[in-house]
């Protein structure tokens, strides 16, 4: 796709959105995610952190990678996080599961939130870029 693709500014747009997104996806990995991981699981967060501060995280691998710490998140977040059981004060039968988190798990969880939204706008480019790729590739034929 060039310039004079009517798709050009869409896609313009899709990747400005990942460039917002990374921008916070940058401060929340830096300022929650390394700090409240033990010292020994930091080294994909620092990974991630170090991409984000250059302009090399709009492509499969790094969604790859963000989606690693996204799952390591979600297991961090697990181990501060108590399910349980509350009733229905009308009915005798009803109720439904509350999930309760202690702070950690709380920080954790907004910055996996970030982080999913960056995932997927860096999807959303990714999938457009190359839905052009494929649509000239079509016309060409």
């Amino acid at each position: 796709m060039n310039d004079h693709n009517p798709n050009y500014s869409l896609l313009v747009d899709l990747i400005a959105d990942a460039i917002r997104c990374a921008r916070i996806a940058k401060e929340v990995v830096f300022n929650v995610v390394v700090p409240q991981l033990p010292p020994q699981r930091r080294g994909i967060a620092k990974g991630i952190q170090k991409r984000l501060e250059g302009d090399q995280y709009i492509s499969e691998i790094f969604v790859r990678e963000l989606t690693s710490l996204m799952d390591l998140l979600r297991r961090e977040i697990a181990t501060g996080s108590d399910q349980c059981w509350m009733s229905d004060e009308h009915d005798v039968n009803g109720g439904h599961h509350v999930t309760h988190l202690d702070d950690r798990a709380f920080a954790l969880s907004n910055a996996a939130a970030h982080l999913a939204d960056l995932r997927n706008a860096i999807h959303d480019a990714l999938d457009f870029a190359k839905a052009g790729r494929l649509a000239d590739e079509l016309v060409d034929c």
